[in-house]
């Protein structure tokens, strides 16, 4: 069976309307108390919808970089995944990455011509068990966090921000020169890759000094449709 039959089926949608729902909950109960202890605290109706209407307006770049992202993940791992992953986690690159992974555990290349049911549950699986990790060590250890931050950095910030970044550099890269091997010409992963960093680092460069909000919303988004396009005309 075409496994974007399974990833778009009724039965999907249902098991995936569940969490929806809860965090829909969670949204107005959120809601409904900070209202409901602004006005405990004073703090005026106008001063409430002045917040409000600037809280949604800065949510408007995030939320529609998040839609572009909705979609490439709608394609591979179809609707109702895309939009219960995204709609809690909300990071695209995680989310493709870990479908990634768990599609080739099971030898199978992250491809919609290639992709099996088998391996669509495999990468459903990476995306979910990949993410619970963060609940856990934030529920039970964010106490203990900051004196950690200090004993591995020494009391140096500036050397944690260099191990934070090497780790980070270290997985990606290596997950980059996966999908470039072998370098051949057919291989179009070697120009999207050219494509998306070279995109990334102009936009870094000229960034330096203005320090546009907007670089670091849409800096992935505008990387990868530069990525895709190289791949397409090289």
């Amino acid at each position: 069976m075409d496994y974007l039959k399974i990833a778009n089926s009724g039965w999907m949608w249902f098991a995936v309307a569940i969490p929806m729902v809860v965090l829909a909950a969670q949204v107005v109960l959120l809601l409904r108390k900070s209202l409901k202890d602004g006005k405990r605290m004073g703090i005026k109706n106008e001063q409430i919808k002045s917040s409000v209407t600037a809280s949604a307006t800065a949510a408007l770049g995030p939320s529609v970089s998040i839609l572009v992202g909705l979609i490439s993940l709608m394609v591979m791992m179809g609707a109702p995944i895309a939009w219960y992953r995204l709609s809690y986690i909300g990071a695209v690159m995680y989310e493709m990455t870990s479908a990634d992974v768990g599609a080739q555990a099971m030898g199978i290349p992250f491809e919609q011509s290639s992709m099996t049911a088998e391996a669509f549950a495999n990468g459903v699986w990476a995306m979910i068990l990949g993410s619970i990790g963060w609940i856990i060590v934030s529920g039970l250890f964010t106490h203990k966090i900051d004196s950690l931050r200090v004993k591995i950095s020494g009391g140096n910030p500036k050397t944690l921000s260099i191990i934070t970044a090497a780790a980070t550099l270290g997985v990606y890269v290596s997950l980059t020169f996966n999908r470039m091997w072998p370098i051949t010409s057919t291989n179009k992963s070697i120009f999207a890759v050219i494509g998306g960093a070279l995109t990334m680092f102009l936009l870094t460069v000229w960034n330096k000094k203005r320090q546009k909000k907007w670089v670091s919303t849409w800096g992935s988004t505008i990387a990868m449709i530069v990525g895709v396009a190289f791949a397409m005309i090289f």
